[in-house]
């Protein structure tokens, strides 16, 4: 009789091991799913962070760059950085204009041509799309290509734009 009982319990563990597996194999994945989203939607940009930590320089307009591409290269130019943060405080818009030096410099150092902008969103109070902006090979390859998405009046050939919404 004891025989018997074991000869039908014979491989019940090892199915026991295999759902288990199974559940655990559904729970990573869904678990890689909800990372993979995480990252999708996180659509920040680091200049975004720099005025959230300046609230008096974003309410007194110091981040303001309301370019399209083409002013925009220019004004970068003419971006100096200011003598403060090492030896002493910066104001608010000395710490705008270092935030914003800092990330056109890494614009223009990582994307080809690379510069941005920073647009108030008008009947917003403290609002602003961040323009990243570059060119892209694709887009001027053809001379009639312009991304309807960058700021300015004329759009530059072959520039491609990301915008970001920044609120406080």
């Amino acid at each position: 009789m004891i025989k018997k009982q074991l000869s039908r319990n014979k491989g019940f563990a090892m199915m026991e091991v295999l759902m288990t597996i199974l559940v655990l194999a559904i729970g990573a994945l869904g678990l890689a799913n909800l990372q993979l989203s995480a990252m999708k939607y996180n659509k920040t940009d680091e200049l975004a962070d720099r005025m959230r930590a300046n609230m008096a320089g974003v309410q007194a307009g110091s981040y303001t760059m309301n370019n399209g591409y083409t002013a925009a290269v220019t004004a970068l130019s003419a971006l100096t950085t200011p003598a403060c943060g090492t030896t002493t405080d910066c104001t608010s818009a000395q710490l705008a204009t270092l935030d914003l030096v800092t990330w056109n410099t890494g614009l223009k150092a990582n994307l080809p041509s690379g510069t941005g902008a920073v647009i108030p969103v008008s009947g917003s109070t403290f609002t602003y799309n961040i323009v990243i902006m570059w060119q892209d090979k694709i887009l001027a390859a053809s001379s009639t290509n312009t991304d309807s998405t960058c700021p300015g009046t004329t759009p530059v050939v072959g520039v491609r734009c990301l915008t970001v919404p920044y609120m406080p």
